[in-house]
């Protein structure tokens, strides 16, 4: 062909689809051989057929012995098809792309500094369950019992309780655990309906007196003197005495033959309720006043302990929950090693986070609830005290979950399985759902994403 002929074909394809043809290798052309792969406006219509041999035309790639090679035809009959209805080949290949990129973003921690807070919060009521099951009888203790009338000295300037919640070698502590008692023995001495624990308002002991009665004078007798020791004891008293009056569902466990069961968990929960007394009012004296220094109160924190909780829910969401672990694995060994690596990481940071978080939080809630308890109410310092510690695990855990992140980057496991969600219409379909439901509660979601999710849901909308 020669050069008049090229230049006049080359004109006429101009004309068909436009000046740049050549641009566009899905158009069959001279530029490409004649080898475009999509029949897309028809590109395939002008049939240039020779004489008695229509089953043949000049675009159809075995009848052009001299054809160049056509990348794209080429990938499409390869063994490795190509899906050409996937969107990832259709101009939405972006908008793919950032969808992975926003789950992946979204899947670290998100959650907020408040909302640690609440969470250490809720641990503080599911500490004290009576205060959810029993609340009217509760706020009847707080605000209108006997407890109150037995620790105003706190709030009278110089008087024996006075100094002693104030002493900073532990007077806090001790009365604050007195405090707490008596509220538990009052709310017991009210109606109750008798799951956990029964009202001991109509028992009477051996001597013929009330219990409550009984017990009430001994820790009032115990506040006079103003004598920590004393107090502690009478505080481990009442401890003993109203944790015998189990409520109906530990008798009904105790007729099924669990007896053996609930005394073991009873020593996981509340060791001390098996020493003699004395042991036990020698440790609480000692350790009274560990939270008066930041110093003694890190030493003394049970965050490790309660840490490890947290180091085992990262396994458990990494490998059960989530299944980060085994996507990571899926994808090839090294990604499942590493992968296995930031678990354990995030998981020491979790509970080294929630000890110094803990530590700071008890130390931070003495101080505070000393001072608010002597200038407001006793009952509301004692509050503060008890949660301040659980509030502080939970900063503090919170805090280190976010300062890891930044260390070791994004989880692979997730990076792998956006990778696999986005090789198939399948996987894409699933990415844009979980893309979409974490969008509806993001209120700083960009432009560009919220545009990629609408162009992804139109496409299979109008491809369903």
């Amino acid at each position: 062909m020669d050069n008049f002929a090229i230049n006049n074909l080359a004109n006429m394809e101009r004309m068909l689809y436009g000046y740049n043809s050549g641009r566009y290798m899905n158009c069959p052309s001279i530029y490409n051989g004649y080898l475009g792969n999509t029949n897309l406006m028809n590109y395939y219509n002008p049939m240039f057929r020779g004489y008695g041999n229509y089953n043949k035309d000049i675009f159809t790639q075995y009848n052009d012995a001299t054809r160049v090679d056509n990348p794209y035809q080429t990938a499409a009959q390869g063994s490795s098809k190509v899906d050409w209805n996937n969107p990832q080949f259709r101009g939405l290949g972006d908008d793919i792309n950032e969808l992975g990129d926003y789950y992946v973003k979204n899947s670290a921690p998100s959650e907020s500094f408040m909302g640690a807070v609440t969470s250490g919060l809720t641990f503080g009521l599911m500490n004290n369950p009576r205060m959810i099951a029993h609340p009217i009888n509760s706020l009847k203790t707080t605000f209108a019992g006997d407890v109150n009338k037995m620790f105003a000295g706190i709030k009278v300037d110089k008087s024996k309780l006075n100094l002693l919640y104030n002493d900073q070698k532990g007077g806090y502590e001790i009365l604050s655990e007195a405090y707490s008692r008596m509220h538990k023995l009052e709310s017991l001495n009210n109606s109750k309906l008798g799951l956990f624990r029964k009202s001991i308002k109509d028992v009477k002991g051996a001597d013929g007196k009330y219990v409550y009665d009984k017990l009430k004078l001994m820790m009032e007798k115990a506040l006079k003197t103003g004598n920590p020791k004393k107090i502690a004891e009478a505080t481990e008293e009442i401890k003993r005495v109203t944790n015998a009056y189990t409520g109906r569902i530990p008798e009904a466990l105790r007729k099924m033959g669990l007896q053996d069961q609930l005394t073991w968990l009873r020593k996981k929960i509340n060791p001390s309720q098996y020493e003699t007394a004395s042991k036990v009012v020698k440790k609480n004296l000692a350790e009274s006043g560990a939270k008066m220094s930041l110093k003694s109160s890190l030493a003394h924190s049970s965050g490790i302990g309660n840490g490890l909780f947290f180091a085992a829910f990262e396994f458990l969401n990494d490998l059960v929950f989530e299944q980060k672990i085994q996507k990571a694995f899926d994808k090839d060994k090294a990604t499942g090693w590493t992968q296995v690596a930031q678990t354990t990481i995030k998981g020491v940071g979790s509970a080294a986070g929630w000890a110094v978080g803990e530590g700071v939080g008890a130390w931070a809630g003495a101080k505070i609830g000393a001072a608010i308890g002597t200038a407001v109410a006793p009952g509301v310092g004692t509050a503060i005290g008890a949660v301040a510690g659980l509030v502080g695990g939970m900063v503090g855990s919170w805090a280190a979950g976010k300062l890891v992140h930044k260390v070791i980057g994004d989880d692979v496991g997730t990076k792998a399985e956006v990778e696999k969600m986005k090789k198939t219409a399948q996987g894409q379909q699933q990415l844009l759902q979980l893309t979409a439901q974490q969008a509806q509660d993001d209120k700083n979601i960009s432009n560009r994403t919220f545009q990629a999710i609408q162009n992804v849901a139109n496409y299979y909308s109008a491809n369903a």
